[in-house]
């Protein structure tokens, strides 16, 4: 009987840490076993992060060997000097300014990011791994970018095919904003190298393929696969008998807020539509349950909004679920510019599998296009609050009829973001990635 595959996983983002970034990889790492690949994951040790999940530790196999490694980053010296930074899952943090002059401070002195101390330590661990054990492949994990600078000096000193996967763009994240043309020249030439180097790069979303493409003429389109986010069922398995309730219409917006993608739009909206029907006001409940910002709860308290809109620490991932099956209507953001229209967030998947009507508030893009197309919602731009009145108006008179109906999504094509079928579809993906090498080591 031949073995087991193997895969070398390098990603910084791993429980107990939390956040949607830990998700993917997780996920991964929980089914790959089931596809006939055992991995390994290298990660940090440091419990820091502003955003933690302990509960998610229980979700990683026996299977998957987790290896811990020190890191210098600038991480515990931003969180010093941030008042009010969270030091576990949620809680209200500094203002979006201060956070924003902080990470631009910080781009002026790491390349790619402030996580590039994790660098030679994983290196150093990889390395030992590499000659320790037979791996097949390599797959390195962003965000942070620099994960793809382990898995480059590994791929080339041990020539295993290594696997780029972009959770997020690197150039068009929303948040890139290089201080200087040396810095956004630096970042350039470094994505090209591991776009061109990579033996296959996978995105979570169409958009950003086909814009790493435009972007760089000469790339092969198979090259880049698309692995989007999703749902795990048995996340969802044993809350069948949750619903919304009867006494107040709840809207919920699950995750993180962040200064590239403020509450602001959506309470303007949640405004305009309470000047259009004040009797809403005692129905009406808003719920972001997620990690925020001081800005988040003054600018509710200034809209008038503080009996309706409620802001909550993160929950572990379980019940969060919970809450998505416990909502009328759930709310989904980003930025209205053309890097927000490449996003295709992870949550969005969860909502779909919930089976609750999504209101999304965004640019013209990929999670645009996939609501409207599986008839799972409404969406508006950011900067319409009036849009955004119409829409809610929509589902307040949904909720007088008895409650928004569920979703009418195809189960067939919500099957395609279950993480068991994305799973597999990356194992397949590795399988060819390492039959590819190997013809090429051995020709016929």
């Amino acid at each position: 009987m031949s073995r087991s595959r193997r895969v070398l996983i390098f990603a910084y983002f791993f429980p107990p840490l939390g956040g949607a970034g830990v998700q993917r990889i997780v996920k991964f790492a929980k089914y790959l076993p089931a596809e006939g690949w055992q991995p390994t994951v290298v990660t940090v040790s440091a419990r820091d992060y502003w955003m933690s999940d302990p509960s998610l530790e229980a979700e990683i196999g026996k299977e998957t060997r987790v290896v811990r490694t020190p890191s210098l980053t600038g991480l515990s010296f931003l969180r010093r000097i941030t008042p009010g930074a969270a030091g576990r899952a949620g809680g209200v943090r500094a203002s979006g300014g201060r956070i924003r002059r902080l990470r631009g401070l910080a781009s002026w002195f790491f390349v790619p990011d402030s996580y590039v101390g994790w660098v030679p330590y994983a290196i150093r661990a990889g390395d030992r791994l590499l000659r320790e054990g037979d791996f097949d492949c390599i797959l390195t994990t962003s965000s942070p970018d620099s994960a793809h600078l382990i898995g480059r000096a590994l791929a080339r000193r041990h020539r295993v095919p290594w696997i780029a996967d972009f959770r997020d763009p690197w150039t068009r994240r929303l948040s890139f904003r290089p201080p200087t043309p040396w810095h956004l020249r630096r970042h350039l030439a470094l994505e090209r190298l591991v776009l061109q180097e990579a033996r296959l790069v996978t995105v979570t979303a169409g958009p950003t393929r086909d814009d790493y493409l435009l972007r760089n003429p000469g790339l092969p389109g198979e090259k880049i696969e698309v692995v989007t986010n999703g749902y795990d069922e048995e996340d969802f398995a044993s809350l069948g008998g949750e619903s919304p309730p009867r006494d107040c219409f709840r809207v919920l917006h699950s995750g993180q807020l962040n200064p590239e993608r403020p509450a602001r739009p959506f309470l303007e909206g949640v405004s305009a539509f309470l000047r259009r029907r004040p009797g809403a006001r005692d129905r009406l409940r808003v719920s972001f349950v997620g990690p925020f910002y001081a800005g988040d709860l003054e600018t509710a308290r200034n809209l008038g909004l503080g009996e309706t809109v409620r802001f909550e620490a993160g929950r572990p991932h379980r019940e969060l679920v919970r809450e998505l099956l416990r909502s009328h209507l759930l709310l989904l953001m980003e930025q209205d510019s053309e890097r927000g229209g490449l996003i295709l967030p992870g949550k969005i998947f969860e909502y779909l599998r919930a089976r609750r009507p999504i209101l999304g508030l965004l640019p013209p893009g990929a999670a645009w296009d996939l609501i409207t197309t599986l008839d799972a919602g409404r969406c508006c731009r950011t900067d319409d609050p009036e849009a955004c009145a119409d829409a809610l108006e929509a589902f307040d008179d949904a909720f007088l009829g008895g409650g928004p109906p569920p979703t009418r999504v195809e189960p067939e094509r919500l099957m395609a973001f279950e993480r068991r079928v994305l799973t597999g579809k990356l194992a397949a993906l590795m399988e060819r990635t390492v039959r590819q090498r190997q013809a090429e080591k051995n020709p016929a």
